[in-house]
């Protein structure tokens, strides 16, 4: 009888032979713990593929390759897994044969299909990152929470929704995946790097959740990474709200929820209407700041400004309006 847990390791990479050493070191410490290692490799030319294929030696570890793109290399990696559950291993996102035991018997003692903890950051020379706050450190905040937990579908997708385009998933390498799930719904391709948040809030109602407060991760802070324009991120935030409006609209809840799902999509179109508000507000005020005088003794600066704060203030109050209504966070006492 394997001692082994039920779980595959599905190890993206493109071109990341520089943190490849670093994350073998980690992975050598559970590797015989879990059933299955799939490599999926995005035709790397750094030397990459050459030096996991030299370094991972394990009979359970298999590679493929596939072209690139992030969610379509991950849902075509996980499409090999036949394990129980899934645990996604980014390069530079180590995880301890600890946390990987603990992430294991949270999922059994709730039977959850998605388990979420909160990482530990680092720089790539391996500084800490202090006072870096995702939104499951909202949640364990808000909900009191002090041991492994369910999370109710709902406080899921608010989390994802309203605080798009973070979302409760934070690092898939903090999280473990019943594998049949995500066979059932891979990540959407196309929110780009925001796949996993548009997932949540797709099917965060169909899913069975869980959170540990437990810190058994290490998330690499990269320099630029994942940096996005104004532009675009406002365009993937009207994306994503435009889905949350969707599947607000299709769910189905017990009576006496409030509010209630059609009264949730209203909340969040009004949502989408102030933050499509606060992009020419800010442009309003760059455009102020860019002239060739100190913005400070710039007047014009000044009421660009405060307008500016103003519609941050709205969106940010009716944000928490309904989380507050939606019992995930505490009024304000």
């Amino acid at each position: 009888m394997s001692d082994r847990l039920p779980i595959g390791v599905m190890l993206p990479v493109f071109n990341g032979r520089a943190y490849v050493p670093r994350h073998l070191a980690a992975m050598r410490e559970w590797a015989g713990l879990v059933e299955e290692i799939v490599v999926v490799d995005s035709y790397s030319d750094d030397g990459t593929l050459e030096l996991l294929k030299e370094e991972l030696q394990w009979p359970q570890a298999r590679f493929v390759s596939h072209p690139r793109g992030l969610y379509q290399s991950w849902n075509f990696g996980i499409s090999q897994i036949t394990a129980k559950y899934t645990y996604v291993s980014t390069v530079g996102d180590v995880i301890t044969r600890a946390g990987l035991e603990h992430l294991f018997s949270v999922a059994e003692q709730f039977q959850s299909d998605v388990v979420v903890s909160r990482p530990r950051f680092a720089t790539p020379e391996a500084q800490p990152v202090p006072r870096w706050r995702w939104p499951i450190d909202d949640l364990i905040q808000w909900q009191s929470i002090e041991h492994p937990s369910a999370v109710a579908p709902a406080h899921v997708f608010l989390l994802a929704a309203l605080d798009a385009p973070k979302g409760l998933l934070g690092s898939s390498a903090s999280n473990l995946y019943r594998t049949a799930m995500l066979h059932r719904y891979p990540f959407p391709t196309e929110y780009g790097h925001v796949g996993d948040t548009a997932w949540a809030i797709r099917h965060a109602f169909e899913t069975a959740w869980a959170v540990t407060p437990a810190v058994v991760s290490e998330f690499l802070i990269h320099q630029n990474a994942g940096m996005i324009g104004d532009d675009e991120s406002a365009e993937i935030v009207a994306r994503l709200l435009a889905l949350a409006r969707k599947t607000c609209l299709a769910v189905s809840l017990p009576a006496g929820n409030a509010p209630t799902p059609v009264e949730l999509a209203s909340l969040l179109e009004l949502l989408a209407v102030e933050i499509k508000r606060l992009r020419p507000k800010q442009l309003a005020y760059d455009r102020e700041r860019d002239k060739p005088w100190p913005w400070i003794m710039n007047p014009g600066a000044w009421r660009a400004r405060h307008g500016r704060n103003r519609q941050r203030e709205r969106i940010a109050a009716l944000k928490t309006a309904v989380r507050i209504q939606c019992g995930l966070q505490p009024p304000a006492r």
